[in-house]
């Protein structure tokens, strides 16, 4: 088990985490809610960023896996 690969994924997760709190009952500025929140290319950044991090966690995580083909 490479356990630098598995601390990286964790980490990643961590970090996707994290990004959502701060995103999580949000909605893009619109005339709707009074201009007030993220802009559009802000709230897009945003989920671009977690749904990254997802994946590359999940990546390093599994390439942390030991592989025994016997």
């Amino acid at each position: 088990m490479n356990w630098m690969h598995l601390l990286l994924g964790i980490v990643f997760l961590v970090v996707a985490y994290f990004l959502y709190r701060v995103i999580k009952g949000e909605r893009p500025s619109s005339a709707r809610n009074g201009w007030n929140g993220p802009t559009g290319v802000a709230y897009v950044r945003y989920w671009s960023g977690i749904i990254l991090c997802i994946i590359a966690g999940i990546a390093f995580i599994l390439k942390s896996l030991p592989v025994h083909i016997d």
